[in-house]
């Protein structure tokens, strides 16, 4: 399969929801254009959009992915990265919608069943909560699953809604992190160091945009191609021995002050061994 190219894909994806969107609709009285049943897919070696124009919050998306993949659902160790995140919370204390702690307790089952059986189709795991009562919290994606095949790792994210602009660049991310984790746990149990991170299927039952962000994402559909961010989640593979320093990584990549995106994420590939940044350093975005 062809590799993606991020920042085009996101770019595409954007113009055509804008231009051809199947449906505009109102959940909630707020305005989108939407498609139903959308898919999108990321090479997991770069999943990382770095469009300028987009102004993303990169200590938000490294640190969300340490939340998740430490199993949290506290609203003070992520809001440090993105306060207004708070008001999705229904006490300000945690999230009723938090993957971390599902996906953490079934990670294990996940990593255990592609060892007994390389091919199995029953590495998957669940995000959603049957019956889930009112909340301003309730979990986007459904759930995520895993399949060896050909030396690759592949993962499928099943999603009941996905904003384009709010949630794919760091969905695509995030769900990237965790299959990294999975691939390096895999990598060290079935001794096998030529396993590498495959496709992302991220499939939304509604990929939408709110009419809040029309005016922005016109721009960004518009905006030229960035330079090639010089990372790669591959090459990581090899730095990290232990798939819990990928997630102290994480937090550290996430805490520290550094002069480009370029520098955080050159952190973040070459492992904690040759990290010499300050944790203790809390400037954020």
């Amino acid at each position: 399969m062809d590799l993606c190219n991020i920042n085009l894909d996101y770019k595409l994806k954007l113009s055509f929801l804008m231009r051809e969107f199947e449906f505009e609709s109102a959940p909630r009285h707020l305005k989108i254009k939407e498609f139903i049943n959308d898919g999108f897919i990321v090479d997991m070696d770069k999943p990382i959009i770095v469009l300028p124009e987009r102004k993303l919050n990169y200590n938000f998306m490294t640190g969300e992915a340490w939340w998740i993949l430490d199993g949290r659902n506290d609203v003070k160790s992520l809001k440090q990265y993105m306060g207004v995140i708070e008001r999705y919370s229904d006490d300000g204390i945690r999230f009723f919608g938090a993957y971390g702690p599902k996906i953490v307790d079934q990670l294990s089952y996940c990593i255990k069943t592609l060892v007994k059986d390389r091919d199995s189709r029953q590495a998957c795991l669940t995000i959603w909560r049957q019956n889930p009562p009112y909340s301003k919290d309730i979990p986007c994606t459904l759930s995520l699953q895993f399949f060896l095949r050909e030396d690759r790792l592949y993962t499928i994210a099943n999603m009941r809604s996905q904003d384009i602009w709010l949630g794919l660049p760091y969905d695509a991310f995030n769900f990237s992190a965790i299959s990294f984790f999975m691939c390096l746990s895999l990598r060290n149990i079935l001794k096998q160091p030529t396993l590498k991170l495959g496709e992302l299927y991220i499939n939304a039952a509604s990929r939408h945009i709110y009419e809040t962000n029309y005016v922005e994402a016109r721009k960004v559909s518009k905006a030229p191609l960035p330079d090639h961010l010089d990372f790669s989640f591959n090459k990581a593979l090899d730095n990290y021995e232990d798939p819990y320093d990928f997630i102290k990584a994480l937090k550290v990549s996430s805490d520290s002050v550094l002069p480009t995106i370029k520098d955080k994420f050159h952190t973040l590939e070459i492992g904690l061994g040759d990290l010499s940044i300050d944790p203790n350093n809390h400037e954020y975005e």
